[in-house]
């Protein structure tokens, strides 16, 4: 996961530097830093938004499948997947595409938590000699060792902070061209090999631009307003909180309108609420500058779910639902892996319903258990011929009988 991470924010970390540069604020860049993010992840949220309206209009047809098959599971089964195929939707899209926002999100996280590695540039022995400096003028070295240690997400953003309150112990210790630092109860010495004499200028003159109007995006928000430098410090997790419950509550409202037969989910809903109050405990335990983007994600995120809801009325959503009935009806393409499925199913089915099975049934004393007078072993070697049979007809019926061998040759203990 980390290696994924890492490689999307490397790929993040060039656009987050030329905003960067571009308006010299890092408060600001990282407003337009998310914006841009979400207009990359745009396509993927109208698609996301497409699929879920037209499913909650297709609710009322699979509810009277559902009345009409309900003693029946696998036709009930059956039914869904040729309506899922007539009006051209894949039920499972949303859950593969919900993966991509929630990577991206990841390699944005380490973006805004590693500005020295993404926007300044800097190789990691570089930030590991910072490090050790940032433990060796500590007036407690092991006690900054183990807070290193014990933010190890955020080591970058404390390395920024340390250096702009004692800018001049970090150039000491740079022109002796040594580092003192404990470890293991025993003081060593370390020379400096990767840090030149640019270092603390340009990572001090970077810090004091980490701001958004006065509030200082490098500092940890208190609970405690009186002890924060600014008050839009305490403003943060707060203002992130309840734009995260804003969105909540607006996306299940509108959901629900749409599809007033929709099952409550219970625990599931109430994890909904329960994040966003968090979130503000959460973002008082980390940097401005991570609660600020949370902040800044989640009114972008309010702003689209607005736009899309009023785009997907009723009345576009028939009318692309119709021009997708119609694509599906002419379309001569390969049959997809759900057509495969259902008619391999629908083959079984009738394989099944015409079998010559014996159907004799034993009564056992104490309650009634139906069995057949084959063996346990006898009973899967016929549904396991029947599953290949059924897999040969639709291997021939569209010319890929390589893959029915393969299977075959992938379960050997299937074959007698």
């Amino acid at each position: 996961m980390s290696f994924i991470t890492n490689l999307i924010a490397a790929l993040l970390g060039p656009l987050m530097k030329w905003i960067y540069h571009l308006v010299s604020n890092y408060g600001i860049a990282i407003i337009l830093f998310t914006f841009v993010t979400k207009m990359i992840l745009f396509p993927i949220s109208y698609k996301q938004q497409k699929s879920s309206a037209r499913m909650q209009l297709l609710n009322p047809k699979l509810k009277k499948l559902q009345e009409r098959y309900k003693k029946e599971p696998e036709k009930l089964q059956m039914e869904q997947m040729k309506l899922y195929q007539d009006e051209n939707i894949n039920p499972y899209s949303s859950c593969l595409t919900s993966f991509i926002p929630l990577l991206l999100l990841w390699g944005v996280l380490a973006v805004v938590y590693k500005p020295m590695t993404y926007i300044l540039n800097y190789d990691n022995n570089i930030i590991e000699e910072a490090k050790a400096i940032v433990i060796s003028i500590d007036e407690d070295p092991s006690n900054a060792e183990q807070a290193l240690q014990k933010n190890s997400m955020r080591q970058e953003l404390i390395i920024m902070e340390k250096m702009l309150q004692n800018p001049d112990a970090f150039r000491a210790v740079i022109e002796n061209g040594e580092i003192n630092f404990i470890e293991d109860d025993t003081e060593k010495t370390k020379a400096i090999t990767y840090i030149d004499s640019n270092f603390v200028p340009e990572v001090t003159e970077f810090a004091r631009t980490f701001t958004f109007g006065k509030a200082n995006l490098n500092e940890t928000p208190s609970t405690k307003i009186s002890e924060n430098s600014n008050f839009f410090l305490f403003l943060i997790p707060i203002l992130s909180g309840i734009m995260q419950l804003l969105l909540t509550i607006y996306t299940q409202r509108m959901q629900k309108k749409r599809n007033p037969d929709m099952p409550s989910m219970g625990s599931m809903n109430a994890m909904l609420y329960i994040m966003p109050l968090f979130s503000v405990w959460l973002a008082f335990t980390v940097p401005a500058g991570v609660g600020f983007y949370w902040l800044c994600s989640s009114a972008f995120s309010f702003l689209q779910s607005v736009i899309l809801f009023t785009w997907f009325n009723e009345e576009r959503i028939e009318k692309i639902g119709e021009a997708e009935r119609k694509k599906a009806k002419n379309s001569k393409r390969r049959p997809s892996m759900m057509q495969k499925l259902m008619e391999q199913q629908e083959e079984l089915m009738k394989q099944q319903g015409n079998s010559n099975m014996p159907s004799n049934r034993v009564r056992y004393s104490d309650n009634l258990q139906e069995e057949s007078k084959l063996s346990r072993s006898e009973i899967k070697e016929y549904n396991t011929s029947v599953i290949r049979e059924a897999r040969k007809r639709m291997a021939e019926k569209y010319g890929d009988t390589s893959s029915a061998t393969e299977q075959d040759e992938k379960n050997p203990k299937q074959r007698k």
